[in-house]
């Protein structure tokens, strides 16, 4: 542990001795303001069950990511919000390298080989490059020590291990990353199936460890799973599923490092050589900027190939090899062959999130490969020569590079035959440079292999040889930031908070409707500072929510399926109407405003700094209004009725009625009062006092959990204008309230306590049954 939180300490360095934090794309614009939310709630004496502040509102523990009920949440309420996930994120690389040497220590992996494995892990190019994305990175740092405490139940049932080993599980699921948790579910039953022993009890056991997991996440998985019944996770079709694929171009990373990585400055892959070079399904970033796992672990894991009889590990290498195959998604048939004929498996997509089971499994083959090259002189020399023939290899490949360009030729050009010559000799020199770095490393290693076992040293400069090519490869990745970027609003968010104030808005909207921007560059700014500061400027979603105010576009999973049917396939009709939504403020770029016809709102505040317009919409809808109804069959009634200007600008709503007759609009002019009695995320209560019958809207998202009360009683509510409520008002004075009950989570709760009470009621009994028999 000692080495563990040292080495941490070393390799991020830039944030364990400075006062920033992590600020890199996810941190910033998702994280961070879920994060503070949580915290702001509970500090007030609640907890967060419905999220205000994306497309239009969503249930907060519904999305996986929110990881609402993850411990970490609590630094929250002590710390700052950027502090408090900085702690996060320097928690993750210490559990994991533990994790990962306690599971091989189960398997009589020596010491440092263990710890080896450990490293490997914990400072690979993906974990590091998680460091932008804290569920991920989380669910991964979890995933050894959860297998760690399976193989230890599995060998012996006990309702203590049975509870630690469920709670491995369920912290993978509460992490925030469901696809990490089914993998998870699976490499126990697959333990259960390879482990020695009786293989019906084993099974039986692993079966037991996925029931007890199930119902320890419950709260988490049953509010998730409400969420996903209703329609809103998952990818709509095969082509948006491998987005994010694993491109083959960039396999070589994992000898090589990130190659194509501009370090220096962007500490990412540019968008002018992702977009041409790279096949990310339409992506102008990487999902992760490093595969690297280093030369050392495939040293020793070619050895463990080797030594290892083939029957204890083709299981294994059969498993491995099927999540290549996978995480290279659009580049092989596989993945869409699984959606095709897999239902259970469309919600998952990004197939480049399954690098974090290659990375593992890799540093576990290398860990196996320590322990057998370290029974015999003989193993020791053969492994010796396989690096130095390794390193003559890379040797080769990148003199051949540097020499006549052969890589550049047979995979840059071919792909990109216009690529300017620059780039084309910026990318060979860093090919041919990790080429040359990667043989020095893997000539180190022949080297210091003979004599491994004998000598402490030779392990330790070992493991300093593969520590210091992943902090050489991977340390520059992980982007901080001020934590300014999170406490001071951008001029925008001042400007739609003094309107909040003035209006008595509760929770003001806005949306960012910028296509293409220039990024200014400031002096003595980094590039991902400057990143990040226009993603606040251009209120990027969801940003804005850490100054207390919505975006309509939904960016978080489990927003309502009918904004994300309005938002994603028809983008123009869902900017044409977003003033009817409640949305008084867009951000536009010069040339994206000129652009829109018609061009709506007036143009109230300019950034010139970024070159941004903040337009405000005076026909903006007040988030509660009267309205007309006029009843429609269904959505896609309600959307072309919207496309009726007239029908927009008049105190109507398309109301989708269903079996409810509600009383035909007059000609009369809808008059009355709604005055606000109570509002806060879960609950809304109102008067209303309308001059004939009528609804009254609310504009927040149509989502399932909300139910509405008139006078005390239950009533109606009603989907309207396609994407938000209503609720029927007779004419006269009347008290409307809403509640939002998170679909799911009392019976997940109650499911999670009679886990943990049958768990200690057994441990009880089993202790009781073992003093009977000693005393």
């Amino acid at each position: 542990m000692g080495g563990a939180l040292g080495l941490t300490c070393l390799f991020f360095y830039r944030a364990v001795f400075s006062a920033q934090v992590f600020t890199g794309r996810d941190m910033l614009l998702v994280y961070a303001p879920l994060r503070r939310y949580w915290a702001e709630r509970v500090v007030s004496g609640g907890f967060p069950g419905w999220y205000p502040f994306d497309g239009l509102g969503q249930s907060f523990p519904g999305m996986m990511l929110s990881a609402a009920f993850h411990p970490s949440q609590w630094l929250g309420l002590v710390l700052s919000t950027g502090t408090a996930m900085k702690l996060t994120v320097l928690a993750c690389p210490p559990l994991a390298l533990v994790g990962t040497y306690a599971l091989l220590r189960l398997y009589a992996v020596p010491r440092a080989g263990a710890f080896f494995a450990g490293v490997a892990f914990a400072f690979s190019g993906y974990m590091v490059s998680l460091t932008s994305s804290l569920a991920y990175l989380m669910a991964g740092a979890t995933l050894p020590f959860c297998l760690w405490a399976a193989v230890r139940f599995l060998r012996e049932a006990t309702p203590v291990r049975a509870a630690v080993a469920a709670l491995g599980l369920a912290g993978v699921l509460l992490a925030g990353d469901t696809w990490a948790y089914a993998f998870a579910n699976a490499f126990v039953l697959f333990l259960a199936l390879t482990e020695e022993g009786p293989r019906a009890a084993l099974v039986r056991r692993g079966l037991g460890l996925v029931a007890l997991g199930v119902g320890i996440a419950a709260p988490q998985l049953s509010t998730g799973v409400a969420v996903f019944a209703g329609g809103a996770p998952g990818a709509s079709s095969v082509e948006d599923a491998v987005r994010w694929s694993v491109d083959p171009l960039r396999l070589p990373e994992l000898l090589l490092g990130p190659f194509l990585v501009n370090a220096d400055v962007e500490r990412a892959v540019p968008e002018e050589i992702v977009k041409p070079l790279l096949h990310t399904g339409g992506f102008s970033t990487l999902w992760a900027e490093s595969l690297f796992i280093g030369v050392p672990v495939f040293v020793l894991a070619v050895a463990a190939l080797r030594f290892i009889p083939w029957r204890r590990w083709a299981p294994f290498g059969a498993a491995w090899t099927a999540l290549l195959a996978l995480a290279l998604g659009s580049a092989l048939p596989f993945y869409g062959l699984l959606y095709r004929v897999l239902p259970l498996w469309r919600p998952f997509r990004y197939p480049e999130k399954l690098v974090v089971h290659l990375s593992l499994g890799l540093a576990l083959l290398a860990g196996f490969g320590w322990k057998a090259v370290v029974a015999s002189p003989d193993r020791m020399r053969w492994t010796a020569r396989a690096a130095g023939v390794l390193a003559g290899l890379l040797a080769v490949v990148a003199l051949a590079e540097l020499s006549v360009g052969a890589w550049s030729q047979a995979f840059v050009l071919a792909r990109w035959p216009g690529v300017p010559a620059e780039t084309l000799d910026t990318l060979s020199q860093a090919f041919s440079t990790a080429g040359f770095v990667a043989a020095g490393i893997a000539l180190g290693c022949a080297l210091v292999v003979p004599g491994l076992a004998e000598s402490r040293a030779r392990a330790a400069v070992l493991v300093a040889l593969q520590l210091g090519a992943s902090f050489t490869a991977n340390e520059p990745l992980p982007i901080l930031g001020s934590e300014e970027l999170l406490d001071s609003p951008p001029p925008f968010i001042s400007t739609v908070r003094a309107w909040a104030a003035r209006a008595g808005a509760t929770v003001p909207r806005v949306t960012s409707r910028v296509q293409r921007f220039r990024l200014p560059s400031f002096e003595g700014f980094e590039y991902q500072d400057s990143v990040a500061l226009m993603s606040r400027a251009m209120l990027a979603p969801d940003s804005p929510a850490l100054w207390g105010v919505g975006t309509a576009e939904a960016y978080l999973p489990a927003a309502s399926p009918r904004v994300l049917h309005l938002q994603d396939d028809r983008p123009g009709l869902f900017t044409e109407l977003l003033p009817v939504f409640g949305v008084r403020f867009s951000a536009y770029t010069p040339a994206d405003y000129s652009a829109l016809k018609p061009r709506t709102g007036t143009i109230v505040e300019k950034d010139s700094a970024f070159e941004l317009l903040l337009v405000e919409h005076p026909d903006a809808r007040p988030r509660l209004s009267l309205a007309k109804p006029r009843c429609v069959p269904n959505l896609a009634a309600a959307l072309d009725l919207l496309r009726d200007t007239s029908f927009r600008t008049g105190a109507q709503a398309a109301v989708e009625c269903g079996d409810l007759t509600l009383a035909p609009v007059g000609e009369a002019p809808l008059e009355g009062t709604v005055r606000v009695e109570q509002d806060v995320p879960e609950s809304l209560i109102v008067q209303v006092d309308p001059s004939e019958d009528a609804v009254l809207l609310i504009n927040d998202a149509w989502q399932p959990g909300w139910t509405a009360l008139l006078d005390g009683a239950p009533t109606h509510l009603l989907p309207a204008n396609a994407l938000v409520r209503a609720v029927p008002t007779p004419r006269g004075t009347h008290h409307v309230e809403l509640r939002y009950h998170t679909p799911g989570l009392v019976p997940g709760v109650w499911l999670c306590g009679a886990t943990c009470l049958g768990l200690a009621m057994a441990e009880f009994l089993r202790r009781l049954r073992f003093s009977r028999k000693t005393g």
